[in-house]
């Protein structure tokens, strides 16, 4: 798109490229949603089992819980889970997440629709 200068916006004249309108129907909120494929969160697994096969011990009592960080060689529990959204953080190495899905990215370096897809949280439409 072309600029302006300063007698065409005094005059009101208009740039010769112009933008046309885009049809915006195609791309609706409505038909956005009559698709069932992608990422579905209710189908990622329940997190205190997720993290247990995924061989971390999780110790303590409340919403967080310690276990060894699978990211660095650990001695002790530096890694915090949370059990109510399976958000995760290392108090030594900084790695860290919202989730199950989260962590299954960065422990095996997967992109998001691959750890997905493993964790059976993809639906294929």
């Amino acid at each position: 798109m072309q600029r302006q200068t300063t007698k065409q916006k005094e005059s009101g004249a208009v740039a010769s490229k112009q933008r046309t309108p885009t049809n915006h129907a195609a791309h609706s909120t409505k038909n956005r949603w009559k698709y069932k494929g992608g990422f579905d969160r209710a189908r990622l697994p329940n997190v205190s089992n997720y993290y247990e096969t995924q061989g971390l011990a999780l110790k303590g009592k409340g919403a967080w819980r310690d276990a060894a960080c699978p990211f660095h060689t650990d001695t002790k529990p530096s890694l915090r889970v949370r059990l109510e959204t399976g958000a995760f953080k290392c108090m030594v190495c900084g790695a860290h997440g919202g989730d199950v899905l989260a962590f299954h990215q960065q422990r095996y370096g997967l992109s998001f629709k691959q750890a997905a897809q493993q964790l059976g949280a993809w639906r294929v439409a």
